[in-house]
């Protein structure tokens, strides 16, 4: 059985838009915002993730974190979070392809 990928890094983040980079793969990125924050993944042909990262999306903040997509890249499962202190897990599945599932 292979070891899970546990995140290695935090960043903190405030504003009501957060653009994943390079830096956040297999990280925790926190939201803490008054309004709705959109989270931004990249295009795999822009940051080409290998398959099995994972990133935690956690809300500390008022405004709920909704997890978009950009490009031909998809993403299945729940992407927005509903109340502080929920944890969105975002992990590549394919080349294009993410899975999010919310923990509460």
């Amino acid at each position: 059985m292979p070891t899970p990928i546990l995140p290695t890094r935090l960043r903190a983040t405030t504003g009501a838009s957060v653009a994943i980079s390079a830096y956040d793969q297999n990280a925790i990125v926190t939201t803490s915002h008054g309004s709705a924050v959109t989270v931004t993944l990249p295009e795999s042909t822009v940051v080409n993730f290998p398959i099995g990262t994972v990133i935690n999306v956690i809300q500390l903040g008022a405004g709920a974190s909704t997890v978009v997509k950009t490009g031909s890249d998809t993403i299945v499962g729940t992407v927005a979070t509903a109340g502080v202190g929920d944890n969105l897990i975002v992990t590549k599945i394919s080349a294009t392809g993410w899975a999010s599932a919310l923990a509460t």
